[in-house]
This record gives structure tokens, C-alpha cells and sequence, in this order.
């Protein structure tokens, strides 16, 4: 569904990303993991049209979706959850759902994104009328989430969806993640907690630098010794 080939981003003289090529099935889980400035965020970035690579391409079932403005990307269900969340903090978390879903302008698909995001995330349906920004951690984090499959995403892009999190909320956003893919949607994962990424992603990629290093089936990454010492703090000495 996805094909990432030869995708150069700089920042000024600095090559974030250089020359990765990454492919995405329809309705799989992708990780990507790496150390921090490895390039991953960016490499969202680049994907969701935020910012312009330098060269290469990003085709989604078929079309080169380098150049489109992000909006565009965006009406071709390709959605990105970046780091931080982007609540809008005064609204409240309906009407954060409901903007989710601008790009899907009858009301029949809106009710059913509701009816499925509170379905995924009923914490959320409880909290319909409160401002975002006096939610926890986890809440905005399940509404970021949620305010994204309101626009009903083919590929659901989730940079960073654990990060300062407290392990039972980690538990139950991964527990998420299989019914996403499970309903359809394919989810292109940039985590740092590389256990939990690689045991639910069934292919993932490990940047280093801004190229690809290793890739493989989630599993066979989780059991080399290489992976294990970089980022699992387990295996033997080097």
C-alpha cells in the first residue's frame, strides 16, 4: 500500500534522512526503531507531506504523494499522529473528534467514527465534555488517537504513542493497535520502546543515522543479539 524509495530529507547541510526505502502492506503493523535523531520522526514528516524530501519517493497505492500539500495527503486517508498529540487543549474532546473528522463531510460517516472510536477507547465517551487539556497523559493521548481514525485512515502513522506514559496505559494503546489493523487499517509505528513495538509489528526497520541498517519480520528482530543489546538492554557484552 505504501512504498517509501530512496527518500532524502535535509535540514540545511543536515542529512536526516538518506536514501530509506520501506514498504507498508495493507492492514500490517511497521515499526520503525532507532535511537533519538535517527530520523524517524522526519521520515513521518516527509510521508504526511510536512516537510519536502529532497528526493525519492513516497507512493500510496500507486501515487506519488510528493508535492501534495498536507491537506491533500490527509483527504487520501494517510493520517499522522505526531509526537506531543496537538490537543486543542480549550476544546472538548468531542469537538476534538469532530474536527478529526473534517475531511469526512457526511454525517453518517461522523456518527459511525464516533460510534467506533468510543468503542475503542470508552474512557473518551465519558469525557466528551471536557476540555482536552484537562485530560491525564494517557486520555490525550487514546483522543489523539481517536481524533485521527475519525478521518477514517487507510494508513495510521503513530510517532512516539508511549512515550511518557505509565505502563498500564503503554499495555492497553498496544492492545489497541491489533484492532486497528485487524478492521483495516495498516499503522506505521516510530516507538522507542522497541520490545513492545517489535513483538505486535510484523515487519519493522531500525534507522540509524537516517539509513536503514536491518530490517525484518518483528519477531526474528526481537530474537538477535544486535537488537537485543542496542535497545532491549539484554545479550551479551560487545
Amino acid at each position: 500500500m505504501l512504498e517509501v524509495e530512496d527518500l532524502h530529507v535535509s535540514y540545511g547541510r543536515i542529512r536526516a534522512v538518506q536514501g530509506v526505502s520501506l514498504s507498508v502492506p495493507e492492514a500490517a503493523v511497521v515499526a520503525l526503531i532507532g535511537a533519538n535523531g535517527a530520523g524517524k520522526s522526519t521520515l513521518l514528516r516527509a510521508i504526511s507531506g510536512i516537510v519536502r524530501p529532497r528526493r525519492g519517493a513516497v507512493r500510496f497505492r500507486g501515487e506519488n504523494l510528493v508535492g501534495l500539500p498536507v491537506h491533500q495527503i490527509v483527504r487520501r486517508r494517510v493520517i499522522h499522529v505526531p509526537e506531543g498529540r496537538g490537543m486543542l487543549a480549550r476544546m472538548t474532546v468531542l469537538e476534538n473528534l469532530r474536527i478529526g473528522g473534517f475531511a469526512r463531510r457526511d454525517g453518517p460517516s461522523t456518527a459511525a467514527g464516533l460510534e467506533r472510536v468510543f468503542a475503542l477507547f470508552p474512557v473518551l465517551e465519558h469525557r466528551a465534555g471536557q476540555l482536552a487539556g484537562t485530560l491525564s497523559g494517557g486520555e490525550q493521548q487514546m483522543l489523539a488517537i481517536g481524533r485521527a481514525m475519525m478521518a477514517g485512515p487507510r494508513l495510521l502513522m503513530l510517532d512516539e504513542p508511549s512515550l511518557g506514559l505509565a505502563p498500564l496505559v503503554v499495555r492497553e494503546i498496544f492492545r489497541i493497535i491489533p484492532r486497528l489493523t485487524a478492521e483495516g487499517t495498516a499503522v506505521l509505528l516510530v516507538e522507542q520502546n522497541a520490545r513492545m513495538a517489535l513483538q505486535c509489528a510484523a515487519h519493522a526497520y531500525v534507522l540509524q543515522t537516517g539509513q536503514v541498517v536491518l530490517s525484518g519480520r518483528g519477531a526474528d528482530l526481537l530474537a538477535t543479539p544486535e537488537i537485543q543489546r542496542a535497545y532491549l538492554g539484554t545479550g551479551e557484552a560487545s
